[in-house]
């Protein structure tokens, strides 16, 4: 005879006992246990539940207690259970008061890192500093090697952060430093002697060299007069010039400065100290900063800033001065966003060492 194993059940939970229940259907105790135990037609493991509950969930997001009862055969504190189970396994699921169940997925986030973060347009640029020509200690042959090197690498402009000429009257006893002592003289080596190379430009500053001293005291200016007689120089402006690298609408600004004073012991720490002085509105992504004849590269407050070495070996004034220069350049390459953010920079710097050749 076919026994109703729901209904079993039901007599067990009124209170009867398998050896009851059994004498009444005329079969052993063990066959009304075997009975209760099976497991509905169609009903899924609890395990088995859980996963199918989420896979489900998954595909919906949402869906009411009962259909998910009658989707997998099983009574509906089954399916509460398994969403239990799903949250204590970290799953983010619940059960509102009209016995809906939800998975709250987290969206996929908008601001992805990606490597397109670190693409934009390159720009290649020479940068040099403090070249010092009519001074005793000039390092114009490394000067011209500079150039050389700009041309191969297909540099079309190249940048100088001022003092271009080494200037008169600008420290007691430079007279017996220089080779060239009035302002026109100083000019006409500059036009004969500056490297000009097919295809560069050299943008620049004037700095405390070109415009100070006995030439100041005239209102003469050696890279003004440079400019106007060579088509391959830029006169950008005195002491400082901010140059966009970006497009109007997303700037990326360098400021090209000639710097005043000492440097100090630390080199991070004048650049912080530079860092420090522009308004938060109006600051670099670059700084490329001349006068000390120093070179480092260094990130300060978010600016980078950059002291490009020089092209004047030791003179005696810098002897008296306890002061090493640093003779080299470099060739510096920036890659700018469409947002106009600085996304690479690559100082690469060339030395030299004097007395040292191949």
């Amino acid at each position: 005879m076919d026994i109703d194993p729901d209904v079993v059940r039901k007599r067990l939970d009124s209170g009867e006992t398998k050896t009851e229940i059994a004498k009444d259907y005329g079969v052993s105790r063990h066959a009304i246990r075997r009975l209760v135990n099976r497991k509905k037609k169609g009903a899924v493991k609890e395990s088995e539940l859980t996963k199918k509950v989420h896979k489900a969930l998954q595909k919906s997001g949402e869906l009411d207690v009962e259909a998910l009862a009658d989707k997998f055969n099983v009574p509906p504190k089954k399916i509460r259970d398994a969403v239990e189970q799903l949250a204590h396994d970290g799953y983010r699921v619940e059960v509102d008061d009209v016995s809906a169940v939800t998975l709250h997925k987290v969206p996929p986030s908008r601001n992805n890192l990606h490597k397109s973060l670190l693409e934009g347009e390159e720009h290649v640029i020479g940068i040099v500093s403090d070249t010092h020509l009519s001074s005793n200690e000039e390092a114009l042959e490394e000067l011209h090697l500079a150039y050389d090197i700009f041309a191969e690498r297909g540099i079309t402009e190249v940048l100088h952060a001022g003092d271009w000429t080494c200037g008169s009257g600008i420290f007691r006893g430079q007279v017996s430093e220089i080779k060239n002592h009035t302002f026109e003289q100083q000019v006409d080596y500059l036009v004969a002697n500056y490297p000009k190379r097919d295809g560069i430009v050299t943008r620049g500053i004037s700095g405390n060299h070109d415009i100070e001293g006995d030439f100041g005291r005239v209102g003469a200016n050696p890279v003004v007069a440079l400019a106007n007689q060579r088509d391959d120089i830029d006169f950008l402006g005195d002491y400082s010039a901010w140059i966009n690298y970006g497009s109007d609408n997303a700037p990326c600004w360098m400021h090209l400065l000639h710097g005043k004073g000492g440097m100090s012991y630390s080199y991070s720490y004048k650049a912080q100290k530079l860092a420090d002085g522009y308004r938060s509105e109006r600051k670099p992504a670059v700084l490329a900063v001349g006068h000390w004849h120093v070179r480092g590269a260094f990130e300060a407050r978010g600016v980078q800033v950059l002291f490009p070495a020089c092209f004047e070996w030791q003179s005696p004034f810098l002897t008296r001065l306890g002061l090493s220069p640093a003779v080299g350049f470099h060739i510096l390459t920036i890659t700018i966003g469409d947002d106009g953010t600085l996304v690479k920079m690559i100082p690469e710097y060339f030395r030299f060492v004097e007395g040292r050749t191949v």
